[in-house]
């Protein structure tokens, strides 16, 4: 399984990519994780082309709980070979993209600046990884 999570907008703050990195350390032991930044969403559909599975995030998305989120990536981690997380950028994520979703998921009904929102997606990945493990980190 490889979980390609696709961000459209980069990472300017370096507390911010000292957060992704520490998260994405952190999720190498339970999966091999991609990011890919593209400048705009131009480039989307070719580098989806590789998805099994489409998840993207937006606020009008479905929310799940931590642990409803870990079912979530359990069930696809055992069907699926690449699943695909979009995260769009300031504009979000258009219409179009939407559409061709497998699933929409929203992190909440508040709005996050797009690079807080890859932070929290990626904690919420390893905490669903923990949970599915069993290791003791959600409580």
């Amino acid at each position: 399984m490889v979980i390609t999570l696709l961000c459209i907008g980069k990472l300017r703050e370096r507390f911010l990519k000292d957060a992704e990195n520490y998260y994405l350390k952190r999720l190498q032991r339970f999966t091999t994780i991609k990011v890919n930044e593209i400048e705009d969403d131009k480039r989307v559909n070719e580098i989806l082309k590789k998805c099994d599975y489409l998840v993207v995030l937006d606020e009008k998305g479905k929310q799940l709980t931590s642990g409803g989120f870990a079912s979530f990536i359990q069930k696809q981690v055992f069907s699926q070979k690449n699943l695909c997380f979009v995260i769009g950028g300031w504009e979000g994520v258009g219409d179009e993209l939407k559409k061709e979703a497998d699933f929409v998921l929203s992190l909440s009904t508040m709005t996050f600046p797009y690079q807080l929102a890859r932070i929290i997606f990626l904690e919420q990945l390893y905490r669903a990884f923990t949970i599915i493990k069993g290791i003791d980190y959600h409580k």
